[in-house]
């Protein structure tokens, strides 16, 4: 009976390690790159070491605490190469999308265009105001 007390009390000691090291950690935020590979490895380690404290074994929980902690980060660490590869693709098509790609000559187009469009813009400017003032004097 004294076996089995121990064993409890050390898989509670380390499910309480685990989850206090896992919430504590400063390492999980959202702009720690490897943030998803931290929250997996602190996921798969609990995950482990309660399968293990299910089991009724302390060495067989922290053995599946191990083991799920290195699954946990492989697949975190492949979600963060994701959303990684993700960010670069957003900021490649922003930065095309900010780039002017038209040719010297489409500029060139473009700034006559809004030459010719001021230029007639001003004359019906002064149509309006040769009128206002003809309706004035009559």
């Amino acid at each position: 009976m004294k076996t089995y007390f121990k064993v409890i009390r050390n898989l509670a000691l380390i499910t309480g390690v685990l989850l206090a090291s896992g919430c504590a950690s400063n390492h999980m935020d959202s702009d720690n790159e490897h943030a998803a590979r931290n929250r997996g490895a602190v996921g798969g380690a609990i995950l482990g070491a309660t399968m293990g404290a299910l089991a009724g074994d302390a060495e067989l929980a922290a053995k599946g605490a191990a083991a799920g902690a290195a699954v946990g980060g492989v697949s975190g660490s492949m979600k963060d190469l994701d959303d990684s590869r993700q960010s670069e693709r957003t900021d490649s098509i922003a930065d095309g999308m900010k780039k002017d790609n038209r040719s010297d000559a489409e500029k060139r187009v473009a700034e006559l265009e809004a030459e010719i469009r001021i230029q007639e813009l001003e004359q019906q400017l002064a149509e309006m105001e040769e009128q206002d003032n003809n309706d004035k004097a009559s």
